[in-house]
């Protein structure tokens, strides 16, 4: 009886196991070598991740594995019919270690048409069909990487300043800054687009506030100088006055002398005479004025010099927002790929969970199976749908920060088309990029600027206590025109000028400019100080983007390594347990195994290029090094 039992337990394991490879026999291609099929069976996040830790001897392992495989395993493990697969490095140098390689542009990746990402079947009612939100572009071929310079623009940045990557134009912001969207319809989300970290670098140029905000200051702090800069020239000043004047006490004049001709007419018995009238007067008066402040001490020039420095100061922090800005954008950037991945692996675990509950229902239904071996298979399906969700949450933030920080129209959302591989790789030594951090962060330099503005600032003060002198001159017109007809009255045109110099000097002003003198004292050595605290920084900042990116380096070949144990240690259990040897539980475990290396694997990935992005954002402002040499 025990030996009748065996027969059909393994009977019942080789009919689904051959079921199976029959089913994935007919899927495939007839031209497909096992190269193909070991490619098809990994695990593919939306877009391909390609890594540099494959061998040759790997893949062969992969591709036995992938014929073993039944049918709903392998698709079970391709979620949105993509791999995080593993492709065969070109050459030795693609896995060199972060100083040993040059980072590779991300110029060259590739902006193939996107691909959407195969969803689960939509008549599954365990599992939710997919909406557009989430699919996920995979690129129509390999990508190579080139390899640069360290310091080689990430991406490389135009002479106009912003990159020619032709960004879809449904993707524009509406124009009005203002823009109040009042109704649903305005914010309903009508279109995805797919774009790459270039087009989003390119996107996050044009309409970033915080950079157009940084680029107004710019413009403030030039007309600024340009006030400064007026004190070098004179000030010519012209007025003109016109008045016709009829004199009140003129009147009271003419009226008394009126009421004195009337007496002295009724005394005398004769009618009184007419009083003179109270005649106006007609004037133009124009005057011409000269005046210029000569700077005996240099206070004007300091003013001036503590304008251009506002001005660079401005300047550089452009360069640093511009900087900030890309990182911020790369940085989503990676985190949609990684949002991306995490949907794609949670559609593997319940294509798996799916699987095993049907390899439990059919042993159940053969008499070898237990109903406990169903439920915890349906238990663990019901888990991983609502990890699944859980991914696909965190996906739709994830897509909205990165449209949020690309000031995005409101009804268009984005999903990554780039690949998720890595970005590529760092050639300079910890010592030489602190030295270029040094050289090349405007942080540094901004501080040095504002010690400089300081200085001029003291100095313009200091100047302020010696004595001022003045020139100027003036050259008036004056015209009069009076009613009065008597030939002897004042009327006519005459000129006349004045020349002036005046000298100034405050003696006591009650300590005001000392104090703001020692104000100043202050500022510079603050300045100083925060150079120095910024100094620390930015070595700190940079070790510590180094040391995570050698560490996420060895991450991604550690993981690559477990990701095939977890899917060798898969198909045993799977095996063991259609033919009765093994539980429920081993495959559940299994399963959970490989969803963890999965995940760890894109987790090493992301974190290598979000390395990469940082120590470059450590590093180097500007692509183009075009700062000063030193700080």
């Amino acid at each position: 009886m025990r030996v009748f039992r065996q027969i059909i337990v393994v009977g019942v394991g080789a009919a689904i196991t051959f079921s199976n490879a029959a089913q994935s026999a007919s899927a495939q291609p007839p031209a497909q070598s096992q190269d193909s099929l070991a490619l098809s069976n990994q695990l593919e996040l939306g877009p391909n991740v390609r890594s540099t830790s494959n061998t040759a001897a790997e893949s062969a392992s992969q591709a036995e594995q992938s014929i073993a495989l039944n049918p709903q395993t392998s698709e079970s493990q391709q979620p949105g019919g993509g791999n995080i697969a593993s492709t065969p490095p070109t050459g030795p140098e693609q896995a060199s270690k972060p100083q040993q390689a040059a980072p590779a542009s991300p110029s060259t990746l590739s902006q193939a048409g996107a691909t959407p990402l195969k969803g689960l079947p939509p008549t599954d009612p365990l599992q939710p069909s997919p909406s557009p939100l989430n699919n996920v572009p995979v690129p129509s071929a390999p990508v190579q990487i080139l390899r640069g310079t360290p310091n080689e623009s990430f991406p490389p940045v135009p002479p106009r300043g912003i990159l020619d990557t032709k960004p879809p134009a449904s993707l524009e912001p509406n124009p009005n800054p203002l823009q109040f969207p009042t109704n649903p319809e305005d914010v309903r989300i009508e279109q995805t687009e797919p774009i790459t970290l270039q087009q989003a670098i390119d996107l996050a140029r044009r309409n970033s506030q915080t950079l157009q905000i940084a680029e107004l200051q710019v413009q403030q702090s030039r007309s600024a100088l340009r006030e400064q800069q007026a004190a070098l020239y004179p000030d010519l000043n012209f007025q003109m006055d016109a008045s016709r004047s009829v004199s009140a006490g003129g009147e009271l004049g003419v009226r008394a002398q009126q009421r004195r001709l009337n007496s002295e007419a009724n005394q005398r018995g004769e009618p009184a005479p007419q009083a003179g009238q109270n005649l106006g007067s007609n004037s133009l008066n124009s005057a011409l004025q000269l005046s210029y402040d000569v700077d005996l001490f240099g206070r004007r020039r300091a003013n001036i010099r503590a304008a251009e420095e506002q001005l660079r100061f401005r300047e550089l922090d452009v360069e640093r927002q511009a900087e900030e800005l890309r990182f911020d954008t790369a940085e989503a950037y990676y985190n949609l790929q990684n949002a991306d991945g995490q949907v794609a692996i949670r559609q593997a675990s319940v294509r798996n969970a799916q699987q095993s509950l049907r390899d439990a229902e059919a042993l159940e239904r053969a008499g070898v199976g237990t109903r406990f071996a169903v439920l915890q298979a349906q238990a663990n399906l019901a888990n991983e749908v609502q990890q699944l969700s859980v991914a696909r949450r965190d996906q739709r933030v994830a897509q909205r920060r990165l449209a949020e920080i690309l000031n995005i129209s409101q009804s268009a959302n984005l999903t990554a088309a780039d690949p998720v591989e890595q970005a590529g790789s760092w050639r300079l030594s910890l010592e030489e990029s602190i030295v270029q951090a040094f050289k090349n962060r405007p942080e540094l330099e901004q501080q040095l600027v504002q010690r400089d503005i300081s200085k001029q600032q003291r100095r313009s003060i200091q100047a302020g206590r010696l004595p001022q002198l003045s020139v100027g001159g003036s050259y008036n017109v004056q015209g009069q025109d009076p009613d009065d007809p008597n030939p002897f009255a004042a009327r006519g045109w005459a000129d006349g000028y004045s020349i002036r110099a005046s000298l100034t000097w405050s003696i006591f002003d009650g300590g005001a400019a000392n104090a703001r003198v020692k104000q100043r004292d202050a500022d510079i050595a603050i300045a100083e100080s925060r150079f120095d605290q910024l100094r620390n920084q930015v070595r700190r900042e940079v070790e510590q983007a180094y040391f995570g990116l050698e560490s996420s380096f060895e991450n991604i070949e550690t993981s690559e390594a477990g990701v095939l144990q977890s899917r060798e240690a898969l198909r045993l259990a799977r095996l063991r347990f259609q033919a009765g040897v093994g539980t429920q539980t081993d495959v559940i475990q299994a399963e959970t195994d490989l969803t963890r290396a999965e995940r760890n694997r894109l987790s090493a990935i992301v974190t290598y290029n979000l390395g990469l992005s940082s120590l470059q954002r450590a590093v180097s402002n500007l692509p183009t090094n075009n700062l000063s040499d030193a700080p």
